[in-house]
């Protein structure tokens, strides 16, 4: 071989060994690259991956305190409904019962007393002026209900005078001019809102002192 061509070849080697390295570089830079964003790849990936994982656990969490939420709120209006029913049945049976309980009342000679007491100061209290007091009882009335009634009322100084009027039924009516107080069993009763909310009042009130109150 000719010293010319001996250089070429030098040349030609050393050009193929120099493509060689940049191609071996240029495979690691890529091999590189590749495996860097494989890399940032997975890790997103794993990121994304835990992002759904807390969001599916909040949302599970969250469902499951609607659920119980709603269950609880399910429970208490049931519960509400129950006792409600109850206390409704409980008034009924109380208002069916009255009547009844004001007949035997009218029949004790200390409650009727009271109950004349009470509807004649009922009556001075709202009537203004003079004049005389009519005070009606039924037919078969104790005579003590007409004695009361009339010393009741003319403590104010007035006169007053008693009508008997059959049918009545337990309790008096007093009137004055315009003015009437009925303090009959049908008078009392006459108004059932007013008397069903007292008695819830009361209720209320007795709850309470135990530490309850009505729902």
């Amino acid at each position: 071989m000719s010293a010319p061509d001996s250089i070429v070849q030098a040349q030609t080697e050393a050009l193929l060994r120099r493509v060689a390295r940049e191609q071996e570089m240029l495979s690691r830079k890529a091999r590189d690259a590749a495996e860097e964003q494989a890399r940032g790849i997975v890790a997103r990936a794993r990121e994304e991956a835990r992002v759904r994982t807390r969001q599916a656990a909040e949302e599970a969490h969250q469902s499951v305190e609607r659920a119980l939420a709603d269950r609880r709120a399910a429970l208490e209006t049931a519960a509400r409904q129950r006792e409600q029913a109850l206390l409704r049945g409980v008034m009924d049976e109380g208002w069916a019962a009255l009547p009844q309980a004001l007949e035997g009342a009218w029949q004790d000679a200390a409650a009727r007393r009271a109950w004349c007491e009470s509807a004649c100061a009922l009556a001075r209290r709202i009537v203004l002026g003079e004049g005389t007091f009519t005070v009606e009882l039924d037919a078969t009335a104790p005579d003590d209900a007409a004695e009361w009634a009339g010393s009741f009322l003319r403590e104010g100084g007035q006169a007053a005078e008693v009508q008997r009027v059959d049918g009545l039924g337990p309790g008096l009516r007093i009137r004055h001019g315009l003015a009437c107080v009925d303090a009959t069993t049908a008078g009392l009763l006459a108004s059932r809102e007013r008397i069903e909310a007292e008695l819830l009042a009361e209720l209320d009130a007795l709850l309470g002192a135990q530490g309850r109150k009505l729902t």
